[in-house]
């Protein structure tokens, strides 16, 4: 599920992408989805009544909020290219990140690749390791 909803929230990637290749209408459409789901993510997880104490709760979300950030840094680029359609690796000129980025070349991508497997692992669960989580879905 946090896997899900991580994919939802780089829909932000594919409304801006649209929008700077010139797709306006398509843009919006996308835009209005992505704001009514985290309206209504907001609202689900506001009411979550699943754990039992502040702590547990404010544990659980850091945890999902940073794996979703590390997913985020890994993927957003990507889709951005794809739905701006330019080229799939293509680094702008004039940002800080965009240089730094495009000095950093192929160790840049491969950043990329470590942060969004690291994000990929904590939003489905394995922030203890992969041995702990399937030690504990064998005692269900």
């Amino acid at each position: 599920m946090n896997l899900l909803l991580a994919l939802f929230l780089l829909l932000e990637a594919v409304f801006e992408g649209l929008r700077t290749g010139g797709h306006y209408l398509a843009s919006e459409l996308v835009e209005v989805v992505y704001l009514a789901g985290i309206t209504y993510v907001a609202f689900a997880w506001l009411n979550w009544q699943q754990k039992t104490s502040f702590y547990d709760r404010a544990g659980s979300f850091v945890k999902v909020l940073i794996g979703y950030l590390l997913l985020r840094f890994a993927l957003f680029d990507v889709i951005w290219n794809i739905s701006a359609g330019q080229d799939l690796f293509y680094y702008g000129t004039t940002k800080l990140y965009d240089r730094i980025m495009t000095f950093l070349g192929s160790w840049g991508w491969m950043v990329k690749a470590i942060t969004g497997f690291w994000g990929l692992c904590w939003l489905l669960g394995f922030e203890n390791g992969i041995g702990k989580f399937i030690r504990k879905i064998g005692k269900y």
